[in-house]
């Protein structure tokens, strides 16, 4: 059933009010001697004959006037009372009232249904209706001397007949306002706006005008619960309501009767000041008010009230409430220690989170204060990663033997369990509600924690946005009724934690971008080092490449003219000076090859082969032109290394300068080079490795060391290609080659290929 809108609660509440009030209207009216005596009592010209002859056509009524004058201190004794006297006596006012009265009691008592389950206390009603009209009686005289009293008694006395026709109208659904009210001691006529849709004082205002009543009863009936500061200025005679008013206070303080409206907002003192009256002639009124009501209570057919039995009932009835507030102070005193203990919760557990703490270390924190919270040995807590597909989250046992504490699974393992948990949620948005772990979540159990028991573990959603992220989880012998009335501290804990773990789960993201920003900057860094390192190289390529070719045309010349005049010159000086620009040119030949080497290096001519084998060709290159013979160079070959792609002369060749260059670290001495090989299985790369203990370089040297044309020997060095053409090669081939050194401590080359699946393979 959904909620209803406001316009939707306006139209049922009106609904009702009209029903209220067309019940109203079934009720039966005065009987024809009240409404024949208000006709006379109202006329100039009416005799106090036909007053008396009117009230004995009642027999009942007429024996009630006369122990009315008999009991008012007004001289006639019980001898010689007769209704005469009685009229003369009291006069017509007192008479109309008094009649009024006994006949609006007599009238809504038999309209009353005769249902034992209605449950009304008529007497308790009266007396306290009773109570209100005598207090009223004597606060008139204090209010306005010129009021007569008896119009204020009557006023006092019928100013809740609105209750009288509700009940009498609406026999169950008043029995329903009056045990709410009784359950939560509260003002009956919040409790009838909301079950009746209209409180007695509006339904006794129609019932008055239905019977014509007087306008100051009718008045008074209406507003007599209304703030005394705030009352229409066009009231017949406010007084009498606020009279009326404060006798209420003063009849419910005094616990006499029943009036069904428990809280008493202001008290009988603050109210009299406020009306100006001395707060001692409050009390006197007070203390006088039991021995009026056993006075004025024969009126009414309620001879048997004596003053000891309204005492003993005010007591009765102080105590019962005192019993019902104290079974609601313990109540609220329960609920507030449930509440305290959750916000000592939601304080350890804001102390617990840390803005760094992954998400397993939330879920952590919140499983252990929870059993601590709950005095629990199986708790847990997960959060379902959905942009990762994952489920994630820490359960607590009760030893570490039972299994694993911490816990992560792919969500397609248990897709249709994570499905039917967050169903249930999506079911009724609205309800936040403790659900049987064992039939919503069987996953929990079966992948996660089996030692826990299906049937007593139970579980709450964690909520954001209103979808569901995850769950608290916990065994209880308790089942989930007993945490009924702690679903809103359960939410704010739900919530809380939903926010906790979402938080980290985006801090954790944050951290791994940052992680993998950094990474791709020092890629990025090393790329773009290589790349410019590369652009040298392939510039330096260009120049020597046109140079080369501008350089060669006249050098051929130069050359050849000089080996000519050699040819034919006789005198051995100048012969000796043409063998040397000869000689000189021809050196100058072989610095052009190798530029246009380095320029244009040649397509490499790539075939499968095996990395032991170019690494032994290369080194026995070496030994054929090596100038320093006293270097030992040692191999260390992984097995199974896959085969590589690539030209083997230019490997070779490549191989040869590296081995050279390490050989030329040692300055002619004894010296040890290591030619190694292995697979780097994080890059996935075949490594050529050559190592030298010799002088290394540093932090300059290496800088420059792949440059064209440097070279760190001044006297005597060679051109500085060596390293420049080995790195064309490697690059032509699609490896690269990384250089590490340290002065005095040696220089390590590393050449990096990529292996070749499809003819080797890793074991």
């Amino acid at each position: 059933m959904g909620f209803q809108t406001e316009e939707q609660l306006r139209k049922s509440k009106n609904k009702k009010i009209e029903l209220v009030l067309h019940q109203l209207t079934s009720l039966p009216t005065l009987p024809a001697i009240a409404v024949r005596l208000l006709e006379l009592t109202i006329q100039d010209d009416t005799q106090a004959k036909e007053v008396v002859t009117l009230i004995e056509s009642d027999p009942s009524l007429a024996s009630k006037i006369i122990s009315l004058a008999t009991n008012a201190a007004t001289g006639i004794s019980r001898n010689n009372a007769s209704l005469s006297k009685a009229v003369v006596l009291l006069g017509f006012d007192a008479v109309r009232n008094a009649v009024l009265s006994i006949k609006v009691f007599e009238t809504l008592q038999e309209a009353s249904p005769n249902d034992m389950s209605v449950t009304f206390d008529w007497s308790g009603f009266w007396k306290h209706s009773m109570a209100v009209a005598c207090a009223a009686k004597r606060i008139i005289k204090l209010l306005n001397p010129k009021v007569d009293p008896e119009e204020a008694f009557i006023c006092g006395l019928l100013h809740d007949i609105g209750k009288l026709a509700l009940v009498s109208s609406l026999p169950k659904s008043y029995s329903r306002v009056i045990e709410l009210t009784e359950a939560s001691l509260a003002n009956i006529a919040d409790v009838e706006n909301k079950i009746l849709g209209v409180d007695h004082s509006i339904a006794g205002k129609r019932l008055g005008q239905k019977w014509n009543l007087p306008e100051s009863v009718i008045e008074t009936i209406w507003l007599h619960h209304s703030w005394i500061n705030a009352l229409p200025e066009v009231l017949t005679n406010p007084e009498i309501v606020q009279s009326v008013h404060l006798a209420d206070i003063i009849a419910r303080e005094q616990r006499i009767g029943y009036s069904g409206n428990h809280p008493i907002v202001d008290s009988s003192m603050e109210v009299a000041v406020q009306l100006g009256c001395n707060p001692a002639d409050i009390e006197t009124i007070t203390k006088q008010l039991l021995e009026d009501i056993g006075q004025r209570a024969v009126m009414l057919g309620l001879e048997n009230i004596e003053t000891e039995n309204l005492y003993h009932e005010a007591l009765a009835s102080a105590n019962s409430e005192l019993g019902k507030l104290n079974t609601k102070l313990s109540e609220q005193n329960q609920n507030l220690r449930i509440r305290s203990g959750y916000f000592e919760l939601l304080a350890d557990l804001s102390l617990a989170l840390k803005p760094t703490q992954s998400v397993l270390d939330v879920c952590e924190a919140v499983t252990r204060l929870w059993a601590q919270h709950q005095k629990l040995k199986r708790t847990a807590v997960f959060l379902h990663h959905k942009d990762y597909d994952i489920i994630e989250g820490f359960a607590m046992l009760e030893s570490r033997d039972e299994g694993p504490t911490a816990f992560m699974l792919d969500s397609n393992e248990v897709p249709e369990d994570i499905i039917q948990f967050e169903q249930l949620h999506q079911a009724d948005r609205r309800k936040f509600r403790i659900l049987p772990a064992g039939t919503t979540m069987p996953w929990f159990f079966e992948k996660v924690c089996p030692v826990y028991d299906m049937s007593r573990t139970i579980a709450i959603p964690l909520i954001i946005n209103d979808k569901v992220v995850g769950g608290i989880l916990w065994e209880s012998d308790m089942g989930t009724d007993a945490y009924a009335n702690q679903l809103r501290e359960l939410s704010a804990l739900a919530s809380t934690t939903a926010l906790a773990l979402l938080q980290a789960a985006s801090q954790n993201r944050l951290v791994m971008m940052c992680e993998q920003l950094n990474h791709s900057n020092r890629l990025l860094h090393d790329t773009q080092k290589e790349l410019l390192s590369s652009k040298k190289l392939a510039a330096v390529g260009e120049l020597a490449a046109g140079a080369a070719h501008e350089i060669n045309n006249p050098l051929s010349i130069i050359v050849g003219r000089s080996e000519w005049l050699m040819s034919t010159e006789e005198d051995p000086e100048k012969k000796d000076t043409l063998q040397k620009i000869s000689e000189k040119g021809n050196i100058i030949t072989d610095i052009i090859t190798e530029l246009m080497e380095f320029a244009k290096p040649a397509t490499a001519n790539q075939e499968i082969t095996e990395v032991s084998f170019i690494i032994e060709q290369a080194i026995n290159k070496y030994k054929e032109t090596a100038e320093n013979k006293n270097i030992d160079i040692q191999t260390k070959f992984t097995p199974n290394l896959p085969d590589i792609s690539a030209d083997k002369s230019q490997i070779i060749s490549a191989l040869v300068e590296l081995i050279s260059n390490a050989a030329q670290s040692y300055n002619n001495e004894e010296g040890t080079i290591t030619v190694a090989t292995n697979f780097d299985e994080l890059e996935e790369k075949v490594v050529i490795s050559v190592i030298d203990r010799g002088c290394g370089m540093d932090s300059k040297t290496l800088e420059k060391a792949t440059t064209p044309f440097f070279s760190a020997k001044k006297a005597g060095r060679r051109r500085g290609l060596g390293l420049s053409k080995s790195i064309r090669n490697i690059e032509n081939n699609g490896g690269t080659l990384n250089l590490s050194s340290k002065p005095d401590n040696g220089t390590i080359a590393k050449i990096s290929f990529p292996p070749d699946y499809e003819t080797a393979s890793l074991n």
